[in-house]
């Protein structure tokens, strides 16, 4: 057999595989067969929706609200909780939805490292789910990972169910003047994603050519942004996943974000990366026209590991000693979750009782990712608004 027809032979198989992880999942390999089985406690809806369980029944009883969903569980009929959708009606209901203020211009997140294996993709999409999840009308940019995993998580399969023209390229080679095509739905209600495949790549190779031609209408380090500004009157949030390397597409990002999220792992030879990252965004600064804009930034420390002996711990004063305050709080600790959650495509925010490996190591999980979103949103995300209005 040829080289050419054993990568053919292994490319089909790697499909017809992950077809059957989908079916498995879900039933169905299309995106459309996704939803959040997840629901949430009376509770838990009450602290999303910023008003008091006793509110929630005042209103179902009155007649405001839809009686809630019930279940008999042994001998007593108890709530089974409430969907995403329907703690979304309640923040109608309450006159608690939340939107970037009036006047402001939506965020522009970027998580960017050149060094694959820092949680980039997982930080990116826990983000984008969490914010989601708190009511703000989010879009997930897939923007220069031909390897699509954020695109995954979401059901849309790079060279299955996306293709080409469904992502920014045609976009980047100045061929649309509007990337609402490229837009699409997931099973969060609050949450849209442009998704990306492997022809992404292409931007590396065509996209300085059609510059150098007069064929983009914008400078080619601001595709992205002009991208995203075409689209973004109807989100709060965006937050892009940027590519692992320091190519076009990751000046782009660079050039698009008005903040950027630096996943570094306390790890004595991993860090440097960021060491690299950083020497890449100071020489895009010096190469190319911002117009007086330059981008926040801040490191999130990440595959932080608490057992005794690790290197974390003494890694931390090290890169807190070095970069101080721009060194976000949180940290995301080592968990065996995340690696779980990509084999269910599910991250640990729309997991169902059913689909966690178990209540407590599901706890631990959110309780990695509920704070990190919290500090991002406070110190990052909230700001902006201000300063834009």
């Amino acid at each position: 057999m040829g080289l050419i027809q054993t990568l053919n032979e292994c490319i089909a198989r790697g499909q017809t595989m992950t077809r059957a992880i989908a079916m498995a999942q879900f039933g169905d390999d299309s995106p459309e067969a996704r939803e959040i089985t997840r629901r949430w406690g009376i509770l838990e809806a009450a602290e999303l929706v910023g008003v008091s369980a006793q509110a929630i029944r005042d209103a179902e009883k009155a007649g405001r609200l839809p009686h809630p969903d019930m279940a008999m569980r042994g001998r007593v009929e108890q709530r089974v909780g409430y969907s995403i959708g329907q703690i979304n009606h309640m923040r109608a209901v309450f006159g608690k939805l939340r939107h970037r203020p009036h006047g402001s211009l939506p965020s522009v997140l970027a998580v960017a490292q050149h060094k694959g294996g820092a949680y980039k993709t997982s930080t990116a999409v826990h983000l984008s789910q969490r914010a989601a999840l708190a009511g703000l009308r989010t879009l997930l940019v897939d923007a220069n990972d031909p390897q699509g995993s954020a695109s995954m998580y979401h059901g849309y399969v790079p060279d299955i169910n996306v293709h080409a023209d469904d992502t920014l390229l045609p976009y980047y080679l100045g061929e649309r003047d509007n990337a609402e095509y490229a837009i699409k739905r997931t099973c969060w209600p609050n949450l849209d994603i442009i998704p990306s495949c492997l022809s992404l790549h292409r931007i590396e190779s065509e996209m300085l050519q059609r510059a150098d031609a007069g064929k983009l209408p914008h400078p080619y380090h601001l595709m992205l942004r002009a991208a995203i500004e075409s689209v973004w009157d109807d989100y709060d949030l965006i937050i892009i996943d940027s590519a692992p390397n320091l190519g076009i597409g990751a000046v782009n990002v660079v050039c698009a974000a008005d903040a950027i999220i630096v996943p570094t792992p306390a790890d004595l030879y991993d860090y440097t990366s960021t060491l690299q990252f950083f020497t890449m965004l100071r020489d895009t600064l010096k190469t190319v026209d911002l117009g007086g804009f330059e981008p926040d930034v801040r490191i999130l420390l990440t595959k932080y590991s608490n057992t005794v002996g690790s290197q974390s711990p003494w890694m931390e004063e090290h890169i807190r000693d070095a970069w101080g305050s721009m060194v976000l709080r949180e940290v995301v600790r080592v968990t065996d979750e995340v690696g779980k959650g990509q084999i269910r495509m599910r991250t640990v925010f729309e997991q169902a009782t059913d689909q966690r490996s178990s209540t407590s190591a599901w706890r631990n999980a959110l309780a990695i990712w509920e704070p990190v979103y919290q500090e991002i949103f406070d110190k990052v995300i909230a700001p902006r608004w201000e300063d834009k209005k």
